[in-house]
């Protein structure tokens, strides 16, 4: 298994589509260093928003990573299935954490000394984001492996839709307080809630249980058809 996973990790590496997450990087950093020198220093109630709208672009388009144009060609491949897209999936949420974590190395240096920033709690949110993005996008490159690039604007909106429904949550379940909000520690225990269910989904998403279902069923059928008319089969 690991020499299949080193066999894989080059092609891999050639194959992701890195543009998008690439350009969502350096639009992060950015904004970052156009507020910094808007402002002088980015003070720790921007700094949380910074960190928090770039968790939400690098999500967004971290999904591009797992889009597979030959992935309707390959469902008969020696190399399972679940083990690609994990590969993809590995490369794609650790490229857009890096690009987060770098954003957020910015936005500490642009900060007035002693300046609070709880990153720790922000990482949370940044790995739920991404999750968020990644399930979307590998739920649709799942249900339609024929439609490509397009399928990966699913982790697009899987964003769009947790910011709009949590954007109406209550008071008592509000996610985004600022750190001097006493919401704060509630809403993180909060997303540490919410993280395992993208990573539920991923995993639905990556599974080989399709194909495994079809063989399955061709076979059931085949015994099917030799029991009513010995001697014929599929």
């Amino acid at each position: 298994m690991i020499r299949m996973v080193m066999l894989l990790l080059r092609p891999l590496l050639r194959a992701v589509r890195w543009a998008p997450l690439a350009w969502a990087a350096l639009a992060s950093a950015a904004v970052v260093v156009l507020a910094a020198l808007t402002r002088g220093a980015v003070v720790s109630c921007d700094a949380v928003v910074l960190a928090r709208l770039s968790a939400g672009v690098l999500g967004a388009t971290a999904g591009f990573g797992l889009v597979d144009p030959m992935a309707y060609d390959m469902l008969s491949a020696p190399v399972p299935r679940w083990l690609r897209m994990w590969l993809r999936t590995a490369l794609a949420a650790g490229a857009a954490l890096g690009a987060w974590g770098t954003t957020l190395a910015l936005i500490v240096a642009f900060l007035p000394q002693n300046a609070p920033l709880l990153a720790g709690d922000l990482a949370l949110e940044a790995a739920t984001c991404v999750l968020t993005g990644l399930s979307g996008a590998a739920v649709a490159v799942r249900l339609r492996p024929r439609h490509g690039r397009a399928a990966a604007l699913a982790g697009a909106a899987a964003q769009f839709a947790l910011l709009s429904v949590t954007l109406f949550l209550t008071a008592e379940l509000w996610l985004w307080p600022l750190q001097d909000d006493p919401q704060w520690p509630v809403a993180h225990r909060l997303w540490l809630v919410l993280l395992p269910l993208p990573a539920v989904c991923l995993a639905l998403a990556n599974r080989d249980a399709a194909a495994r279902w079809r063989i399955g069923f061709v076979h059931r059928v085949d015994v099917g058809i030799r029991w009513v008319f010995p001697g014929r089969a599929l």
